[in-house]
């Protein structure tokens, strides 16, 4: 057992720790979006990511919960956030080959993939995914040009 002062010790900083995540979460989507890892949750996957080969993707179909597309529930949205592996078969980006991974406060990272072809060429993917679970991948397209 711990002794007196250290679980004193230990209580205050796990209170201040509860108190600081308070303090930051209202920012975490913006965070998230700048940074580009994501937050817990279907909605958590950010708008911006930069981890292939030093390349900025976006999506305009997820935001890590920023309210500046919160306004249309993902399932109503024209452009669904997810594809189904059985759509990306029938593209000419099948197969995909995983490049890298987007972390995740408080989970798993997620495997960021490319077309294996685009990939095995040395060429820069347009277009790239992120497998958020079995049935949905999510597409980012490239920002800046090629």
């Amino acid at each position: 057992m711990l002794e007196k002062p250290k679980l004193l010790r230990a209580i205050i900083l796990g209170g201040v720790l509860i108190i600081v995540i308070c303090f930051l979460w209202p920012g975490m989507p913006w965070m998230a979006n700048h940074f580009g890892f994501a937050l817990p949750g279907k909605g958590g996957l950010p708008y911006r990511v930069t981890t292939y080969v030093g390349r900025a993707y976006i999506s305009h179909r997820t935001c890590a919960y920023a309210g500046w597309c919160q306004s249309t529930s993902p399932d109503t949205r024209p452009n669904p956030m997810c594809w189904k592996e059985e759509d990306i078969k029938q593209s000419p980006a099948w197969p995909l080959v995983q490049v890298g991974k987007i972390s995740s406060l408080f989970g798993p990272p997620y495997a960021l993939m490319a077309p294996q072809s685009i990939v095995s060429s040395k060429l820069t993917p347009t277009v790239i995914y992120v497998v958020f679970d079995t049935s949905c991948y999510v597409s980012y397209g490239l920002s800046g040009g090629s």
